[in-house]
Formats: C-alpha cells, sequence, structure tokens
C-alpha cells in the first residue's frame, strides 16, 4: 500500500509541477508576445530539465502556440493557448 501511494503523490507531484509549468509558459508568451524557440526553449528550461521541451511539444499538439516557420521559429500564444490559460488561471 505504501508504494502505491507514493507512486500517486509522485504523480500528483509531477501533474502540479506540470500544470504550473503550462501557465508560466502560456503567461510569459500572453505578457511578452512571441518569442524565438531558441531563446524560449533555454528562459524556460532554467534547470536542464528538458521539461519545457514535453510541454512545447503538448502545446504544439493542442495548437496552443504556432510557431514560425522561419530560421528564428518564433513561438506565440493563440487563442486556444490564452483560453487554457484563463482556464488554468481561474
Amino acid at each position: 500500500m505504501g508504494k502505491t501511494n507514493d507512486r500517486q503523490n509522485l504523480e500528483e507531484e509531477h501533474t502540479k509541477r506540470h500544470y504550473k509549468f503550462e501557465r508560466e509558459a502560456l503567461a510569459y508568451l500572453k505578457e511578452h508576445g512571441p518569442q524565438p524557440y531558441g531563446g524560449f526553449y533555454v528562459l524556460f528550461d532554467r534547470h536542464r530539465t528538458t521539461e519545457i521541451k514535453s510541454v512545447l511539444h503538448e502545446f504544439r499538439q493542442g495548437k496552443l502556440i504556432e510557431i514560425g516557420k522561419d530560421s528564428y521559429q518564433m513561438v506565440s500564444i493563440t487563442a486556444s493557448g490564452l483560453k487554457r490559460l484563463e482556464e488554468r488561471t481561474s
């Protein structure tokens, strides 16, 4: 029973961290506008965990962000991203 609770607690903690990370990234884009992909990636990978990689992938799949096709690959929040941000902050 202890292992199950430990695993469940770890999963819950990961989910909370993920949602917090998601809110921070979307809020940053909303406040600061489009950002070059490389700079945005580095900004949110402060501790070199690469967690931002999975978040950006989810954002792209959910159409919460758009990534430009030019050399800067500008990352911008979409209307769906703004809606998700509102849901997560209310």
